[in-house]
Order: C-alpha cells, then structure tokens, then sequence
C-alpha cells in the first residue's frame, strides 16, 4: 500500500480552516478535504498548537481551542507531531528561517519529509522545505 501524503499544518491554516475563512486558499481547503476523504495524512505540530492558541487568544477566540484539540485527537486524518529532540538539535540546519517557531515547523516537515501547508513567505523561500499554499 501506498503511503499517504503527509502535510505539516501552520497555525494560520489551522485558525483560517476552523473559522472558515476565504483567507485559506484553494489549495489549502484542497489539503484539508484530501485529508477528511482519507487520502492525506494532515500532521499538527506541537508548535502549531500553541501557535494556535496564541492567535486564539490574541483574537479573544479561547472557546475554540479546547474543541480544536479535540478534533485533532478525535479524527483519523489528523497526527499531532510532538517537538523532537533530534528537531532541536536541528535548529542550526535551516538558518534562512529567523524565526523558531517556523524553523522547528521546516525541521519536522523536512525530516518527515511532509509538505508544509503556508503561506509565510519567509518559509517558502527556503529551498530546504516543500510548501503548499
């Protein structure tokens, strides 16, 4: 059997999916309807989460966070990523991407050979990672 794709969500897909929002784009809905159809593996990173909530709370939106993790443990198609430390002794290898939180999101896509679903400019001008946006 084929493995499935795998696909590494940032927060702002995350938020934008859960609120419904036009700012998620085509193909990302295309990633998240692969994922519920069964034909895509959607990975939520530890530092996705708490990206998430970040902007939840940024947005007075805390009521969604409890029922956000829920369905990331409760759906099939989601894989929560927890933070590696073989990812943390990576921190050096992708200097292009200043900011931590969005490097050990690359690190993780890069070692789990996943496509990292953003639209953060900054990490699709990285050569080191596949991006969907």
């Amino acid at each position: 059997m084929t493995p499935l794709p795998l696909y590494l969500m940032d927060a702002h897909a995350l938020y934008w999916r859960r609120l419904g929002s036009p700012k998620l784009s085509k193909p990302a809905t295309g990633v998240f309807q692969e994922g519920i159809a069964g034909r895509a593996m959607l990975i939520v990173h530890h530092v996705a989460i708490a990206e998430v909530f970040y902007v939840l709370q940024k947005h007075n939106q805390i009521p969604l966070f409890a029922p956000m993790v829920q369905d990331f443990q409760t759906f099939p198609y989601y894989r929560i990523e927890p933070i590696d430390l073989i990812d943390l002794e990576q921190l050096g290898s992708i200097p292009e991407i200043p900011e931590m939180h969005d490097r050990l999101l690359a690190i993780a896509a890069k070692r789990l050979d996943a496509t990292i679903v953003t639209r953060d400019a900054i990490i699709q001008a990285s050569t080191q990672v596949k991006w969907l946006w």
